[in-house]
């Protein structure tokens, strides 16, 4: 009768021996997952690897830089879903808990989303838990141990009613370490590696047996670009497409959004990457098992289309150097080192490694998975007024910055293609917006606005791809959007219930002055409205405490409009003329004959964390975006 060995006392090296005479040649697949996982003498789950005293360290322990930026991102996601009261915050794989905290750190200058974030953390290393716990016990952080628990506590309940709350999810340097299996070209036929024994000596083998080409076919072949060589080698990650499919599809049904920051390819591609660090170097993988890092480089392409294929948005966000300076890292650099000059080459450094093309810059890639939009159509928040409000037969809404899925200094909102912001942040910005009034976004009609006087009329014929200049628009035609561009000048809304006629108007002062407002109430007249029954809702505006006017504009105000002088003052404690721009419309607008007439209540320049503000931005030597008003005929 054989005894079986006692496997308490040995290492994990001789376990993976022993299980290999007994079974035969193992998948690496299988050797990954034994040597940092297993329960006792796993790699990630006896030690604490990571950090100058570890193996490697990982971006979050070269700067706070990086985790604010992510940070950054977690508060766009947040507004891009609307503000939800709350929301679960997920790190998988958190390390020693650095990257949350600062991410975190981040997240509380938003009071409301400091209340929202419950954080949820995927870990299974006891060491790596307690120091989670120690860097985060402020927040009450909750620990789960597979992917399936997300979907758990991101139900809560309400009212008696069990509710589903979005998501926000973090993977930094999470699937590289996920188990990979490799395949090699030889002798015409592909071969699965395994790692079998020379004597007691741990060592690569290849399969007896080919694949299949069925196999082949599906797992290799369709992402070669080129016939294969021999002994080339090709790796895959089962497990990493199980688990982006699982998280695609918990994003799918609770909303939300992921961020993966990994080294790989963007591409698919052949080549072995897999390695092996301890005591911050290279080192054999076979060579001491349990007491190294494992990685291989992570296949993008093969996560985007499996994140896809389940009906959710993914796609690559670029190297990691770029995401973060599109994020602000530079800019937060030199704020940090305006506080603490003593340690500006010290920051510059880790500015470089993090983002220079030599570095991590170009090596690391970010990827962002979203929910389905059919799903879970995103929504801006707006402003309405109750006068426009009241009317079943359209809808209208005062767009802010928030909500979109722009970076700064464009956060968030944006919809100008006449800003530097990327053209794919405009265009999911443009169907965010549409997305909120229930408009489809190719029955938008956006001008070329030149502060003129010009009007267009939007008909069915319209080119709605087409970039007229002009500055306000009128239709009666339903189902079509009316949108003007703000950044401080005056939007304004029309609407004739009695006949069916809207108009959106860009009232900056020069097209005030140049009587844009008659304009467009007389175009409006001419399709058939009566500007008796007319409506007029006024947006979000600079006003008159902060919008500071020269002499020669006081003076070109007065010599076309003699009437005007009771809007230019000068306020209290100011020393120079200030234009109450909301004012001139107004009285412009009740000059032409319309008599209802409601005004939002917020100025542009006062509130630049809430409107994009030109002067504000001037001011500040920034760039800005542009919100929009629109208005459209159900």
């Amino acid at each position: 009768m054989n005894e079986q060995p006692d496997l308490e006392g040995i290492s994990l090296g001789e376990r993976i021996r022993l299980q290999i005479k007994s079974e035969g040649p193992m998948s690496l697949s299988t050797y990954m997952g034994l040597c940092l996982t297993h329960p006792q003498k796993g790699y990630y789950t006896s030690s604490n690897p990571i950090g100058t005293k570890g193996d490697f360290i990982t971006a979050p322990e070269i700067s706070q830089m990086f985790g604010e930026m992510l940070g950054t991102w977690v508060l766009l996601q947040w507004n891009f879903l609307g503000r939800p009261k709350t929301f679960t915050l997920a790190e998988l794989g958190p390390g020693r808990g650095t990257l949350m905290a600062d991410i975190m750190r981040v997240v509380a200058k938003d009071p409301d989303a400091l209340k929202g974030a419950k954080i949820t953390l995927l870990e299974t290393s006891q060491p790596l838990k307690d120091l989670q716990n120690e860097a985060l016990k402020e927040y009450d952080p909750i620990w789960i141990s597979e992917i399936e628990e997300l979907g758990h506590f991101s139900q809560i309940l309400t009212s008696q009613t069990l509710t589903s709350q979005p998501l926000i999810i973090i993977a930094n340097e999470f699937f590289d370490a996920l188990p990979i299996k490799q395949y090699q070209f030889q002798n015409s036929n592909w071969h699965e590696r395994l790692i079998g024994l020379q004597g007691d000596k741990l060592t690569w083998g290849l399969s007896p047996s080919p694949l299949s080409e069925e196999f082949a076919d599906s797992e290799i072949h369709q992402h070669l670009k080129t016939p294969a060589k021999e002994n080339e080698v090709f790796q895959t990650s089962p497990l990493s497409k199980t688990t982006i499919s699982k998280l695609a599809r918990l994003l799918n049904e609770h909303s939300g959004s992921m961020l993966i920051i990994d080294y790989g390819y963007e591409t698919s591609q052949t080549g072995d990457s897999f390695q092996a660090v301890a005591d911050h170097e290279f080192c054999d993988p076979l060579a001491n098992p349990g007491h190294a890092d494992l990685s291989a480089h992570v296949d993008f392409q093969s996560l985007v289309q499996t994140a896809r294929q389940t009906g959710a948005q993914a796609g690559m966000l670029g190297d990691q150097g770029d995401f973060l300076q599109q994020l602000g890292i530079r800019q937060r650099a030199e704020k940090i080192i305006q506080a603490n000059p003593q340690k500006e080459v010290q920051i510059i450094s880790d500015l470089a490694r993090l983002i220079d093309s030599d570095k991590m810059g170009n090596l690391f890639k970010a990827m962002q998975i979203s929910s389905s939009a059919k799903a879970h159509p995103i929504k801006a928040p707006f402003e309405q007024l109750e006068n426009l409000a009241n009317q079943p037969d359209i809808s209208h809404g005062f767009f802010g910055r928030e909500g979109g899925c722009s970076p700064a200094p464009f956060d968030s909102l944006n919809v100008s293609k006449l800003t530097k912001d990327a053209p794919e942040n405009i265009s999911q910005n443009r169907q965010i917006v549409a997305n909120s009034l229930g408009l489809p976004l190719n029955k938008l009609a956006i001008l070329h606005q030149i502060h003129s006087n010009k009007i267009v009329v939007v008909d069915e014929g319209f080119d709605f791809d087409s970039s007229i200049k002009a500055d306000a628009m009128v239709s009666k035609v339903g189902g079509i959007g009316l949108g003007v561009l703000i950044a401080d000048c005056t939007p304004i809304l029309f609407y004739d219930p009695k006949n069916s006629i809207i108009g959106a108007t860009h009232a900056g002062w020069q097209g005030a002055i140049k009587g844009i407002i008659a304009n467009t109430i007389k175009a409006m007249e001419n399709l058939g409205a009566d500007r008796k029954e007319i409506i007029a809702g006024i947006g979000p505006t600079i006003w008159q405490e902060n919008y500071e006017v020269g002499e020669q504009f006081a003076s070109d105000l007065l010599e076309k409009h003699p009437q005007a002088e009771k809007f230019i003052a000068i306020p209290k404690n100011r020393t120079k003329k200030h234009f109450d721009l909301p004012g001139f419309v107004r009285s412009e607008i009740k000059k032409a004959g319309v008599i209802q007439i409601s005004q939002t209540t917020q100025c542009t320049y006062a509130n630049p964390q809430k409107y994009f503000s030109h002067r504000f931005a001037t001011h500040n030597s920034a760039k800005t975006g542009r919100q929009i008003a629109i208005i459209a005929i159900k």
